[in-house]
């Protein structure tokens, strides 16, 4: 009898022993979790403050106690890859990027990161390492062919540059590198890639946009959504915050989405915002130029004809019964820069393509988002510059969205992941 007393209260002591040691194993874990989280807000506060010395302390303590939650491991991962670059550390830098390549966090993650490791590395001239550096990322350097080309009116139109499949809800295109083959500025390369200025500028805040050297990487920030979650096939949409102009379209059954970049109004001559119609098209049209245009500058005549020089450029599209057009440029830069007196500016080679499949009466609505959110399987954010209004906002936006995010993730986010969709969670 007492032997089963004994074994019976043996189990129960072994139990309540076990359920004890879980408990505790639970709360150190989560006490763990707890203070790696401070770690990691600290990181991320001491690095929008520019302390990155401290930063790299706090985020390198964060991932040697929080490996497992893989969203503030990318986070912290990008933090300290651009506070090496900052601080010239091209060792750290590179040993940091080769630790993680091959790790779950984003592809997008991956691109930046090799962008400021690369670019470090061909600035100390270490060739060796550059050249490992390639070898090992080759699969993030690759061309991104997303179809073949189109045919009939869109044929004209560069898959994976100027349009896209429609991927899900309202996001479109892939996010790439472009490593320049010689000495050259963001605005060129800008030309080149049909993209415009201020869209590169934004996406790659650490360059000199004025002193690219030969070899050094550039991110392309194609990953967009449209301005407007509800939006109608045929209709143009323009955000002036981005600079960018968006006409989704089906082809063969299948959604598309052409965009280009524009060139839009000072501050003192906004663009405006609203629905529009074109209501009239112009094949090289003539410069009837602004009364308010000739008394800044009297030296302009009254009507300007077509012609290398004409500041409309090749073709005009006018925006309802307003002053204000849609056209090309005989200017060398400017597209995707608050440059113009209201018009929007395309590249010559873009309104003629956008020309010839716009009809008359067209929708044309023109916004200003500085940033966009799309919640599906994932919440999706593409921010452009945010103030504190905008800070605050998004904020509870979010949080009504069910995402626990902190001011310093979304200055964060404000600071390094601009230009492009990021999911969030």
């Amino acid at each position: 009898m007492n032997s089963v007393i004994l074994a019976v209260l043996l189990v129960f002591f072994t139990a309540y022993t076990y359920e004890i040691d879980d408990l505790l194993e639970e709360a150190l874990s989560e006490a763990e979790k707890e203070t790696s989280e401070k770690y990691y807000n600290l990181a991320l506060k001491l690095f929008n403050d520019g302390v990155y010395r401290l930063a790299v302390e706090n985020g390198e303590t964060f991932l040697k106690k929080n490996n497992a939650d893989i969203k503030k491991v990318e986070d912290i991962f990008l933090l300290l890859i651009v506070s090496y670059y900052q601080m010239k550390q091209p060792d750290k830098i590179y040993s940091l990027y080769m630790k993680y390549l091959n790790s779950p966090i984003s592809e997008d993650t991956k691109k930046k990161a090799f962008i400021y490791t690369n670019n470090l590395l061909v600035r100390k001239k270490l060739w060796k390492k550059v050249k490992a550096l390639r070898s090992k990322s080759a699969h993030l350097l690759e061309e991104i062919k997303p179809f073949p080309p189109l045919e009939g009116k869109y044929a004209p139109f560069e898959p994976g540059i100027n349009i896209f499949r429609l991927r899900e809800d309202n996001l479109i295109g892939f996010n790439s590198i472009f490593v320049s083959k010689e000495n050259q500025t963001l605005i060129e390369i800008a030309k080149k890639l049909d993209m415009g200025y201020d869209e590169m500028k934004i996406a790659n805040p650490h360059l000199d946009p004025f002193d690219i050297t030969e070899g050094e990487a550039v991110f392309i920030p194609r990953k967009r959504m449209l301005p407007v979650q509800d939006f109608e096939f045929y209709t143009i949409y323009i955000n002036l915050s981005e600079k960018r102009l968006y006409y989704p379209v089906i082809y063969d059954g299948d959604p598309y989405v052409i965009t280009f970049p524009v060139g839009i109004g000072k501050d003192n001559t906004k663009s405006p915002i609203g629905e529009f119609k074109i209501t009239q098209k112009k094949r090289n049209p003539e410069w009837v130029v602004p009364k308010s245009i000739r008394e800044e500058d009297p030296s302009l005549p009254p009507v300007v004809p077509p012609g290398p020089d004409n500041p409309l450029g090749v073709r005009a599209m006018r925006l309802g019964h307003t002053e204000y057009l849609l056209h090309g440029t005989s200017k060398k830069f400017g597209i995707g820069m608050e440059v113009s007196h209201g018009c929007i500016r395309m590249y010559n080679r873009d309104v003629e393509r956008l020309f010839e499949i716009v009809p008359k009466g067209t929708k044309v609505v023109i916004t200003e988002k500085r940033y966009k959110i799309m919640k599906n399987h994932k919440v999706l954010i593409e921010i452009f510059e945010l103030n504190e209004k905008d800070k605050k906002e998004l904020l509870t936006i979010l949080e009504e969205k069910g995402v626990k995010t902190t001011p310093h993730l979304i200055e964060f986010y404000n600071r390094e992941k601009r230009g492009y969709a990021t999911p969030l969670n």
